[in-house]
């Protein structure tokens, strides 16, 4: 038997290109970032499959050279 699983989370907190998190008025709260499963990602709706690694090691590497 083969349990069920999570693939991959969609949605999560807004962010903007650079991996800040905004607040409910798409204002960045300062100090706060998020990548991969947690944000809402590039992908809108849907993304394309195998992607989820390549997001989360993208926004990591723009967080990382911002702080």
């Amino acid at each position: 038997m083969v349990p069920p699983v999570l693939h991959y989370c969609m949605g999560g907190l807004s962010i903007d290109v650079d991996g800040h998190v905004l607040n409910e008025e798409g204002t960045v709260i300062h100090g706060l970032f998020a990548a991969g499963e947690v944000a809402g990602g590039g992908h809108g709706k849907n993304r394309l499959g195998g992607n989820s690694l390549l997001e989360c090691t993208v926004y990591g590497r723009k967080i990382g050279q911002q702080l």
